[in-house]
C-alpha cells in the first residue's frame, strides 16, 4: 500500500525549516545569493512599466529577505521579484525562526523566508509580485503585510514543471486572524 503525504501536511508536522532541508524547495540554492548580506537595499532605479501601473512608490519596492543560505526556492522567489523591479538585500540569520518571532508570525502562517520593505510591511513565503503590488497601491486598514503560508507547488520560486497547488494569499493583521486577501486557482493569476 502506498501512502501520498503532501508537503503541507509534512510542513504542518516537522515545521518549514525541516522540510526545506528535506525537500531542498525544489530547486538547487542560487549562488548568487548565498554570500550575500545586507540590511539596506535601495530603492530601484527603473521600475518595469508592467509594475508601474500599480502605482507603488518605488521606495516601497526595496526589500530584505531573510531566508536559509541553502534555500534554493528563496533564490527562486527573490529573481521573481528583481524581475519585476524590485531590489533585494538578503540576510542569512543563525535562527530563522526568530526572525519569525520578531515579527509576530504563527507558526501556521511561516514559509521558508521573510521579505521585510522599508517601511516595515512583512511579506511572508513565496507570494506573488502581483498581489504584494495591490497590497501596497491600497493596504487594508488594520494590516501589516500578507503571507503564503508552506510552499505551495506552482508560486513563484516552486515551480516544478506544470504542476500547481491551488493556495490562499492572506492578509497578516495587528490584531486577530488572518483574512484572505486572494485566492489563486490557477498559474496565470500570479502573472503582474
Amino acid at each position: 500500500m502506498s501512502h501520498s503525504v503532501s508537503r503541507r501536511a509534512l510542513m504542518g508536522l516537522f515545521g518549514v525549516g525541516a522540510i526545506a532541508l528535506v525537500t531542498g524547495c525544489g530547486r538547487e540554492p542560487d549562488s548568487s545569493t548565498l554570500g550575500a548580506d545586507a540590511t539596506s537595499p535601495t530603492p530601484p532605479t527603473a521600475v518595469p512599466e508592467n509594475v508601474e501601473k500599480y502605482g507603488v512608490d518605488p521606495a516601497l519596492l526595496a526589500f530584505t529577505v531573510f531566508k536559509d543560505p541553502s534555500c534554493g526556492c528563496c533564490g527562486g522567489w527573490v529573481e521573481h521579484a528583481e524581475q519585476n523591479g524590485f531590489s533585494i538585500a538578503i540576510e542569512h540569520p543563525e535562527v530563522l525562526g526568530n526572525v519569525f518571532s520578531e515579527h509576530d508570525i504563527a507558526v501556521d502562517l511561516q514559509s521558508c523566508h521573510l521579505a521585510l520593505n522599508a517601511a516595515g510591511t512583512v511579506f511572508v513565503g513565496h507570494v506573488p509580485v502581483r498581489f504584494i503590488l495591490e497590497y501596497l497601491k491600497n493596504p487594508p486598514a488594520g494590516s501589516r503585510g500578507l503571507t503564503v503560508p508552506a510552499m505551495p507547488v506552482g508560486t513563484p520560486g516552486m515551480e516544478m514543471g506544470k504542476e500547481f497547488e491551488p493556495y490562499e494569499v492572506l492578509i497578516l493583521t495587528s490584531s486577530g486572524p488572518p483574512e484572505v486577501f486572494a485566492r489563486v486557482t490557477s498559474a496565470s493569476q500570479q502573472n503582474v
